[in-house]
């Protein structure tokens, strides 16, 4: 698998603030298209990974979002922690993609990612990029089609930490 190849770093950090800086970065492109992007999430949330290539993630999935979208629409992101794992969870009101093609998104130049792309400049590579990243950490990431339209992409993290289950209310 493409996990495989990935050399990652090892070093403690956020998920809600590299959140927060990668939504920053795309705010300009999102604000020339009265886009809105909309962070979620209740507590820090400390992580230990690749801080970096986590980074690669959320913008791919972000940008991914704005491109797909129609002006004046919206990426919801949401962030918990529950039992032992983080859950990420990127839901916009854009065109959303068929059905059968749900269980192929992720892998490398699938046929509906490269045609959706050829229209918008994508190579059609990033979210087998993320999915290789998302497991290099032993996570994972799917895709859903939620009832109210669009796409609803969620990752999930494991992560145990003693700081996490103490703040558990």
């Amino acid at each position: 698998s493409d996990a495989g190849n990935l050399v990652l770093e090892n070093e403690p950090f956020r998920l809600d603030e590299l959140l927060k800086e990668r939504a920053t970065w795309i705010m300009p492109q999102a604000d020339a298209h009265r886009f809105t992007i909309s962070l979620h999430h209740s507590q820090a949330c400390p992580f230990k990974g690749d801080t970096f290539r986590m980074g690669q993630v959320f913008t791919i999935l972000m940008e991914n979002a704005l491109r797909y979208g129609r002006d004046g629409g919206y990426l919801d992101v949401t962030l918990h922690y529950a039992s032992g794992q983080y859950c990420l969870e990127f839901r916009d009101d854009g065109p959303g993609v068929s059905s059968q093609f749900l269980p192929e998104m992720f892998n490398r130049f699938s046929r509906e990612e490269q045609s959706r792309a050829r229209h918008s400049g994508g190579s059609g590579l990033g979210l087998s990029i993320a999915r290789a990243i998302c497991q290099a950490h032993g996570g994972s990431i799917s895709a859903s089609l939620p009832e109210t339209g669009g796409l609803a992409v969620t990752l999930l993290l494991p992560w145990t930490s003693s700081e996490m289950e103490n703040s558990r209310s």
